[in-house]
């Protein structure tokens, strides 16, 4: 990361990097000390908290005492400002990459809520892709993705969350899975129900 963004700083001006959003995936050595250059230069990081369950010891041993503590950044990263998406990068299981990101097992106090975890990966990865206006929140005007799911996944104890799963998924306003909540429908007569235009 340190010298990506020491090039990057080099190349071309701060404001022109900006515009682009460069993606850094995979940041979890972007330590405190980078934070600044980070944010001046508008990166926006994508971490993969299923990276997060390394072994025991296994960071300790690489980065040594003072560093493990900033390795696999989230909550400073969001403190100091700097976009944060999540990513899917192993197992396809976004409810156990909240888990992760929420209890961070490799460095507690980089853990964020379940709040600021939803948000990375609603909203910060449509920012990733400069698709903030169209998706990544409910909102009037934006493409109606939404899943209606299992459990709480606000209350539910963190470890329970990755048994979470969606009954009725929404892409674009179009129903394209319906566990059988919808009345009188089974998971391929509901599709396409509440298609109309794309919004809510």
């Amino acid at each position: 990361a340190e010298q990506g963004l020491r090039l990057m700083r080099e190349l071309a001006p701060a404001a022109d990097w900006r515009a682009r959003r460069v993606r850094l995936e995979h940041a979890e050595g972007l330590f405190d000390d980078l934070h600044a250059l980070a944010r001046e230069l508008g990166v926006v990081v994508v971490e993969n908290p299923t990276h997060f369950d390394d072994p025991p010891g296994l960071s300790l041993a690489r980065l040594g005492p003072q560093r493990v503590r900033q390795y696999q950044p989230l909550r400073s990263l969001i403190a100091a400002g700097i976009p944060l998406a999540l990513g899917s990068d192993g197992p396809v299981n976004p409810f156990l990459n909240l888990k992760f990101a929420i209890t961070h097992p490799n460095n507690p106090a980089e853990a964020i809520s379940r709040e600021a975890a939803v948000i990375a990966y609603t909203y910060g990865s449509a920012f990733a892709e400069f698709a903030e206006h169209d998706k990544g929140r409910l909102a009037p005007g934006q493409l109606a993705d939404l899943a209606v799911l299992s459990q709480d996944i606000f209350t539910v104890d963190a470890e329970a969350l990755p048994a979470t799963t969606s009954v009725l998924t929404v892409v674009g306003g179009r129903v394209v899975h319906d566990a059988g909540i919808l009345p009188g429908t089974t998971d391929s007569a509901s599709a396409g129900r509440l298609s109309h235009g794309g919004t809510p």
